[in-house]
């Protein structure tokens, strides 16, 4: 990984705004995606809660959202979040084979529904809409509130993608971040 256009913060160089951002939730030792972030505070205010409606109270179940994400990541090219997400994914019941399928080194017998999110994750990355044919198929399957969140998803980890790649974010050293 190239070296970091934007370094993270470094506790000692933290304003008290910014320790009050980022220490509340990890103490010292904020994931590097956040202490980056941070060195904007008010974007950093809007953004969180954003990220963490996402992330933790999503309106799809974890191996969904995880089936998603992973898939944004890969291909994004977001080694970042790949890094973090391929365990998210683990721990929510995604296979060793069901990762290698999102991240393109191999190939998957997906569900009907899971197959449709991998290709609405597709169509979103390369098009930026979901096809009438994908769609109508989700629609069958999703709640209104799954059909809102879904483009929603993949579009805020493309937007993290693109910003983590050029902030030059490094990834983390202290095991067990999530974002």
């Amino acid at each position: 990984m190239p070296e970091p256009r934007l370094t993270p913060l470094e506790p000692a160089e933290r304003t008290a705004e910014q320790r009050e951002l980022l220490t509340g939730i990890w103490g010292e030792d904020a994931p590097n995606l956040f202490s980056t972030v941070a060195r904007h505070p008010a974007l950093y205010r809007t953004w969180f809660p954003f990220c963490m409606q996402l992330l933790a109270h999503s309106v799809f179940p974890p191996r969904e959202r995880e089936l998603l994400i992973i898939r944004t990541a890969s291909l994004c090219a977001s080694a970042y979040e790949l890094e973090h997400h391929l365990k998210l994914g683990a721990e929510a019941g995604l296979t060793d084979r069901d990762l290698a399928a999102l991240t393109g080194d191999a190939s998957q017998a997906w569900t009907l529904r899971e197959a449709l999110l991998v290709a609405a994750a597709d169509e979103l990355h390369t098009g930026h809409t979901i096809t009438e044919t994908t769609w109508h198929a989700l629609a069958e399957l999703l709640t209104t509130e799954q059909l809102v969140e879904l483009p929603m998803l993949v579009g805020h980890y493309t937007l993290l993608a693109g910003t983590l790649r050029s902030l030059g974010v490094p990834l983390d050293t202290a095991p067990g971040f999530i974002h």
